[in-house]
């Protein structure tokens, strides 16, 4: 069956299974960095703070000083916490595409008889640019991403 062969009722079920997945995605990525950057600042400024206010109650810097070194530990934190969440985002969104998301796409293509290939055709050119689900999907036909041994 093609995709292009496929019921009205079916091309709703596919479209609301893709909002859907890439909603389950992002959501569960969302709250892994999240909590990825929260932990960073808590363990980074905190400890930064005190030791900002040890530096200054044994007047070992001044104020103007103390200021200075703070934003400059703002700013490494900050880029650390960047990679560190954008990790842990892609590592939530695979932990989850390998526990449900798979199971959900493998169970709508034995319920309609279409192949992976045409799927994943189809689900990419529903989703918007950017989507998450569309990393897990397989390149379209044709695209120059596609290796030989694809073909």
């Amino acid at each position: 069956m093609d995709y292009s062969d496929l019921t009205p009722e079916q091309a709703e079920e596919l479209s609301q299974l893709a909002e859907n997945l890439d909603e389950t995605l992002r959501a569960a990525g969302a709250e892994s960095a999240e909590v990825a950057l929260s932990l960073i600042v808590r363990l980074g400024f905190l400890p930064a703070l005190g030791v900002i206010l040890l530096l200054l109650l044994f007047k070992i810097v001044n104020i103007i000083l103390a200021i200075v070194i703070m934003i400059f530990i703002s700013f490494v934190l900050l880029g650390f916490s960047v990679l560190i969440s954008e990790q842990a985002r892609k590592n939530a969104m695979q932990q989850v595409y390998r526990r449900s998301v798979e199971t959900e796409i493998a169970k709508f293509l034995g319920r309609h008889g279409v192949s992976r290939r045409q799927f994943d055709d189809r689900v990419s050119s529903l989703l918007p640019t950017g989507a998450p689900l569309a990393n897990f999907l397989s390149p379209p036909a044709g695209d120059p991403a596609e290796t030989e041994t694809d073909k």
